[in-house]
C-alpha cells in the first residue's frame, strides 16, 4: 500500500513531465527549445513545417499500397534481389545513409513516432534525399517495423555497383575474396572486420547470398556501406585480375602446412576465404598460392569462418602498420564523408542499377 506521501510524490514525478502552457499540459516530449522571440517551439510545429516543405512529394498510403508489400519481402528475405534493395530503419542507420551519401529510393515516416529533434533532421534530410517519400499511421508502421521502439523512419536503400575495370589498385593493398559464403551473417561479420581493418575492397566468387540479405546488412553494422563490394561470375577471370595486377594470393585452409604468422604480406595481398562446408574451390589451388592455416589447440579442427578472417586479415594488417604503412597504404578514411570515400579508395565510377 502506498502512503499518502508516496502518492504525491509520484504525482509530482508526473507534473514534471509536462508544462502548463496555455491551459493545457504539454508534454516535455514535444518540447524542442525556445526561438529568437524566447517562445516556446513545439516539435509538432517543426514537424509540420518539414512536412509542408516537401508535401508535393508526400502520400499518405495504407498496408495495400505496393511499396509496404515491397518492405514485408524485403525483410522477408523473399525479394529477388535484382534491384539491390534492402530496408533501413532507426536512426543510427539512417544518419550513416545521409554520411555516406546512399542512393535513397524511398522512405516511409510517421510523423507521430518523430519524437526527437535529432529525429526530424534526419527526416528532412532523408525527404530531400528521396525519390520519393511516403506517410503511414503509427499501426501499420509498427506491423512493418522490427524494433520494439520504432523511431518512425524506414527507407528502402539501393546498394550501389562496382566494377573490377573502376577499380585503380594503389600500392601495397589487401583484398578479401569470398568464394562461396553461403551465411549472410558471416559475409556481414567480415565486411565488418574489413572496414575496421581498413582492407581495400571485397571480392565474391560462386555468390551464394544476396548482399541486400537482411542478415548480412544488420550483421555488417553499416561496413555494407564503407567497404566496396565486386561480385564475380566466374572464378577464373577474379584469378585473372589480381594475377593481372601481381597480387599474392594466400588460401586460408585448415590443412595448410604453415600457419598464418609466418608470412610478411608485403605488397598486394588477397586473402581467400571458403565455405565451411566445401571449403575453397579448386581453380584457386591451380594460381601458385600459399595456402595458410590457424592453429588449433582444442578439439575442434577449425574456426568459424568469420572468425577465422578477423584474426587473419588483422594480422595482415597489424604486420603492414609495423612496417609503417597501413592495410590500405593510408588511402583508408575512418570518418566516412559521402562518396568522397569510394573515389578515395580507387574508383573511377560508381555504377548503379
Amino acid at each position: 500500500m502506498q502512503t499518502r506521501r508516496t502518492r504525491r510524490v509520484c504525482a509530482i514525478n508526473r507534473l514534471r513531465r509536462f508544462l502548463y502552457i496555455n491551459g493545457r499540459l504539454i508534454p516535455l516530449l514535444f518540447i524542442s527549445g525556445t526561438n529568437k522571440s524566447g517562445l516556446i517551439v513545439m516539435y509538432g510545429d517543426i514537424r509540420d513545417k518539414i512536412l509542408g516543405k516537401h508535401k508535393r512529394k508526400i502520400r499518405y498510403v495504407g498496408r495495400q499500397h505496393p511499396v509496404i508489400h515491397l518492405i514485408r519481402k524485403i525483410r522477408n528475405n523473399a525479394h529477388d534481389g535484382s534491384e539491390r534493395l534492402f530496408a533501413a530503419e532507426g536512426l543510427w542507420a539512417h544518419k550513416l545513409l545521409i554520411e555516406t551519401g546512399s542512393a535513397i529510393r524511398c522512405v516511409v515516416i510517421c510523423p507521430e513516432l518523430l519524437y526527437s529533434a535529432e529525429a526530424l533532421e534526419l527526416a528532412e534530410s532523408c525527404l530531400d534525399k528521396a525519390s520519393a517519400a511516403y506517410i503511414v499511421s503509427g499501426k501499420l508502421f509498427k506491423k512493418i517495423s522490427e524494433r520494439d521502439g520504432p523511431d518512425g523512419l524506414i527507407s528502402l536503400v539501393q546498394l550501389p555497383v562496382y566494377k573490377p575495370e573502376s577499380l585503380q589498385i594503389k600500392e601495397k593493398a589487401l583484398i578479401v575474396v569470398l568464394d562461396g559464403l553461403e551465411n549472410p551473417g558471416n559475409i556481414g561479420t567480415i565486411l565488418r572486420t574489413c572496414d575496421g581493418a581498413g582492407a581495400d575492397a571485397v571480392f565474391i566468387c560462386n555468390r551464394k547470398a544476396r548482399m541486400t540479405n537482411p542478415k548480412l546488412i544488420k550483421s555488417s553494422m553499416g561496413a555494407v556501406f564503407t567497404v566496396p563490394v565486386i561480385e564475380f561470375d566466374d572464378t577464373g577471370l577474379c584469378i585473372d585480375w589480381l594475377k593481372a595486377r601481381n597480387f599474392s594470393i594466400y588460401l586460408a585452409d585448415a590443412k595448410a602446412g604453415r600457419t598464418y604468422r609466418d608470412f610478411d604480406y608485403t605488397g598486394n595481398t588477397a586473402l581467400v576465404m571458403g565455405s565451411e562446408r566445401y571449403g575453397i574451390s579448386e581453380k584457386w589451388y591451380s594460381c601458385d598460392p600459399q595456402p595458410i592455416s590457424i592453429p588449433m589447440m582444442g578439439i575442434c579442427d577449425s574456426l568459424n569462418v568469420g572468425a577465422a578472417a578477423s584474426v587473419i586479415i588483422y594480422e595482415i594488417s597489424m604486420k603492414r602498420l609495423q612496417k609503417g604503412y597501413g592495410a590500405n597504404n593510408g588511402i583508408y578514411e575512418k570518418s566516412v564523408q559521402g562518396r568522397r570515400l569510394y573515389q578515395d579508395k580507387g574508383f573511377s565510377e560508381v555504377h548503379s542499377i
